[in-house]
C-alpha cells in the first residue's frame, strides 16, 4: 500500500470517528433544511458547493466562507454515501456487484477525505494546498464518472 492512500486512508476513518462521535451543533435553519432526497441531488449539492467557490475568489471573508461552503458539501458526500449509483443496482447479484459497492464506498471515502482536506486548507488559508485538494477532488469525480455515471 502507498503511504499516501496509507494516509488518506487514516484520514478517512478519523474523519467517520468524528462524524460519528462527536455531537453536531445546528441552528434552526440547519434544522429546517432537508438532506438530499436521492443520489443525484446528492451529487448536484456537492458539485454546487465547490462551483461556488468561484464566486468567492474576491470575496474578503473568502477563506471563512469558502470552508463554510466546503463543510456544507461534505454533508452532501455523507449523505451520498447510503445510496447505490443506478448502474451498480443494476447488475446481477454476484462477485462483481460486491466488488463494484465496495469501490463506490472507497471513491465515496476518498471524496469525503478529499472535502475534508478542502476545509482545512481553506482553514489554513493555503492556496497551495487549496489547489492540491481540489485537483484531487477532481480526480476521484473523474474516475468516478467513468465507472459508475456512464449513462448520463
Amino acid at each position: 500500500m502507498k503511504i499516501v492512500s496509507f494516509h488518506k486512508l487514516i484520514t478517512l476513518a478519523a474523519a467517520v470517528a468524528l462524524l460519528g462521535f462527536v455531537p453536531h451543533a445546528q441552528s434552526g435553519e440547519e434544522k429546517k433544511e432537508a438532506g438530499p432526497k436521492d443520489m443525484e441531488e446528492a451529487m448536484d449539492l456537492m458539485s454546487g458547493s465547490l462551483k461556488g467557490l468561484r464566486r468567492l475568489k474576491r470575496d474578503p471573508d473568502r477563506w471563512s466562507k469558502s470552508a463554510a461552503l466546503v463543510a456544507k458539501g461534505s454533508q452532501s458526500v455523507i449523505a451520498a454515501m447510503k445510496w447505490i449509483p443506478k448502474e451498480i443496482e443494476e447488475l446481477p447479484e454476484g462477485p462483481d456487484k460486491i466488488k463494484a459497492l465496495a469501490d463506490a464506498r472507497r471513491l465515496m471515502g476518498l471524496t469525503l477525505a478529499g472535502y475534508a482536506e478542502l476545509e482545512l486548507a481553506f482553514l489554513a488559508k493555503d492556496e497551495e494546498k487549496v489547489e492540491a485538494a481540489l485537483d484531487q477532488l477532481k480526480e476521484i469525480k473523474a474516475e468516478s464518472h467513468e465507472k459508475y455515471n456512464r449513462g448520463e
